[in-house]
């Protein structure tokens, strides 16, 4: 079974494959039981870097900020789901 500090790593990588050069920061993480598996809820925030280069001037710093969520399976270490909102 996983620990919470891997499965932050596992979730952490998969983040910063698909969003390059973000920042990622867990603020809550759970291990739950659901329909007779284990999984870790995962939940924090990840700022993206903005790609336009008068983006920096004009829009203000948490317009590339999100909130996001990560259900690791606990046994396996394989992505669930994941969404931002």
């Amino acid at each position: 079974m996983l620990t919470e500090t891997e499965a932050q790593q596992i979730a952490e990588k998969y983040l910063l494959a698909k969003y390059f050069d973000a920042k990622v920061a867990f603020s809550s993480n759970q291990l739950i039981t659901k329909d007779n598996s284990q999984m870790y809820h995962l939940q924090g925030e990840i700022t993206m870097r903005s790609r336009g280069a008068l983006d920096r001037f004009v829009a203000r710093e948490t317009a590339n900020k999100y909130a996001f969520r990560v259900e690791i399976d606990a046994q396996q270490g394989q992505i669930l789901n994941y969404e931002f909102a």
